[in-house]
């Protein structure tokens, strides 16, 4: 299983973009007799060429050729500007009484990782209090953020955004590049977790820190790595992004001390045992994570579930993220496997204490079967344009 990872450069791409590199000598040799061009490309494909080039360079394993350094210096220009540009977003929430949490990879770029070429990301996730977060949208649009969705399915409606529960805002980089920013109410949201059992963004914001120097706010190790699990899920582990994804799990357990016995109840709470599992799982082969041996047996599905899922996952493939993957109905039967239970699937579907009229914005309930339909498409990701 998983035997498109045995290529040698694939091999030396992984070890290079680990967080402790243990023995960089091994990997100087392995680069004086790897073709650079094909390596680099390889990178490139994976997203992976910034923080392959930020290890070499900071431990001096060979000198770039010149088109890897154009590319390491462009891409360290423009994630240092989403750097800046969310550390100065933040500073200016904390000035008008709001906590702006960085989620993902910017967070981690704020918090833990010093290059931000090393940090591959489309865009800033930020997460406010409910409560804050149409003042928020304010401030983001009096501060040059334009309102709008990436998404051809997303229309600009700000109050069908807010029962969503997340907006998207665009500004431009000095280079002319479009800079994406999206302002949450909800910090761990998606297809593998039941609306009733997300974690409540303001005993999040209550719980986070603030990176050193600056007022942008961190979530709680624990809760960090809670969340960018169930984001890697969403992304069916194998989807776009790909492989950079998994190092999100990767950095947080590297650089925080993880409370796991905490961080176990978190994901039981959440009913993302199933989900949770494959994405620690991963991160420790594809990265050398170091997650304990118990914690993956607490949430372990079933032999049979979990060899079902781990060959859905190794014949989608873990290369080539822009590749098609899953048929509709591999899809399909990938997503229902991660659920916990049947019964947290119907309520994904069908979303407890009026939570469909909430998402909708409906108020007849004649009218829950066609939203039930309309949940169902959306949730498989078929779902209409906006016009």
């Amino acid at each position: 299983m998983f035997e498109q990872l045995n290529d040698p450069q694939v091999r030396l791409m992984l070890a290079l973009s680990r967080e402790h590199i243990n023995d960089p000598q091994q990997l100087k040799q392995q680069l004086a007799h790897t073709e650079l061009s094909s390596f680099f490309q390889l990178c490139l494909e994976h997203e992976m060429d910034g923080v392959v080039a930020s290890h070499i360079l900071e431990l001096g394993l060979l000198e770039l050729p010149e088109y890897w350094q154009e590319a390491y210096g462009k891409g360290k220009a423009h994630l240092g500007f989403l750097k800046q540009k969310a550390a100065d977003i933040c500073e200016i929430m904390d000035k008008n009484g709001i906590r702006m949490v960085v989620l993902k990879n910017g967070g981690i770029m704020s918090d833990m990782v010093q290059d931000p070429a090393a940090c591959p990301m489309e865009d800033i996730d930020s997460l406010v209090k409910k409560s804050d977060f149409k003042k928020a949208h304010q401030i983001l649009m009096d501060n040059g953020f334009l309102f709008e969705f990436r998404s051809e399915f997303e229309e600009e409606d700000l109050e069908a955004a807010f029962r969503d529960g997340s907006t998207e805002y665009r500004i431009k980089t000095p280079a002319g590049d479009d800079m994406w920013f999206e302002l949450a109410w909800r910090a761990v949201a998606g297809r593998w977790i039941r609306r009733d059992l997300e974690p409540d963004a303001d005993a999040l914001i209550e719980d986070s820190y603030c990176a050193d120097g600056t007022k942008v706010g961190i979530l709680s190790a624990e809760d960090n790595l809670l969340q960018v699990s169930v984001h890697t899920a969403k992304h069916s582990y194998v989807r776009a992004p790909g492989l950079r994804l998994h190092l999100d799990v990767e950095r947080i357990v590297a650089h925080k001390q993880i409370d796991w016995a905490l961080f176990l109840k978190k994901v039981s709470d959440a009913h993302v045992k199933t989900s949770t599992y494959y994405s620690l799982y991963l991160a420790k082969m594809l990265f050398g994570t170091p997650v304990p041996e118990d914690v993956l047996a607490a949430l372990r599905p079933g032999k049979g579930k979990e060899q079902r899922i781990l060959k859905l996952i190794s014949n989608a493939g873990l290369l080539h993220p822009r590749q098609h993957k899953f048929s509709k109905l591999q899809f399909l039967a990938f997503q229902t496997s991660l659920y916990d239970s049947f019964a947290d699937a119907w309520f994904v579907l069908c979303p407890k204490n009026g939570g469909l009229k909430e998402i909708y914005g409906y108020k007849n309930s004649l009218l829950t079967p066609y939203y039930l339909v309309l949940r169902a498409l959306d949730l498989v990701g078929i779902r209409k344009k906006k016009k």
